[in-house]
């Protein structure tokens, strides 16, 4: 017997699902450093995170969530979120919109809520007016840059961190 179609749903955070997309977050973080993320680990990452885009939810940032029914009940499988900022005047003055940090539950990953949850947050930031998309993509998270490239992201610049343990002398 074939396995029954999962429905996803989408739709915009509330505070109600902050502490489900805060859980996801650490996860994420985690992941991080399993793909090359080289930053210290702040304890209570989860409740720091939430609180870097909590004020400006609605404006200048945005929660975008994918929910499907596991175990006969409607549970947030996945994430994304995008802000938005204006870069300095040397380099145009404009918004850019950013796709910030996304998770999907390993239950619910290879259907596509990926693609969907970006594009949905673009088309946020698209309607904020945001002149481009940013994204930065961890250099072993290959999953991730062959999605957004599918997407027509081309890579504009390469960021590197020295850490002094690693600095070579001349």
């Amino acid at each position: 017997m074939a396995e029954p179609v999962q429905t996803v749903s989408y739709r915009e955070a509330t505070e109600a699902d902050f502490p489900v997309i805060k859980g996801m977050y650490e996860q994420l973080n985690s992941y991080f450093y399993q793909v090359g993320y080289r930053l210290p680990h702040p304890e209570n990452v989860g409740e720091i995170w939430l609180d870097s885009f909590r004020r400006t939810l609605g404006r200048f940032s945005n929660v975008h969530v994918a929910e499907m029914e596991i175990d006969g009940q409607k549970q947030v499988v996945g994430f994304m979120l995008c802000r938005l900022k204006r870069v300095p005047a040397y380099m145009g003055g404009v918004i850019v919109g950013e796709l910030s940090d996304m998770w999907i539950d390993g239950r619910a990953r290879r259907m596509g809520i990926g693609d969907k949850l970006s594009r949905l947050a673009i088309e946020w930031m698209r309607q904020q007016g945001a002149h481009s998309i940013e994204i930065q993509v961890l250099k072993d998270n290959e999953a991730s840059w062959k999605l957004y490239e599918r997407m027509g992201f081309k890579l504009e610049f390469r960021v590197g961190r020295l850490l002094w343990d690693e600095y070579e002398e001349g």
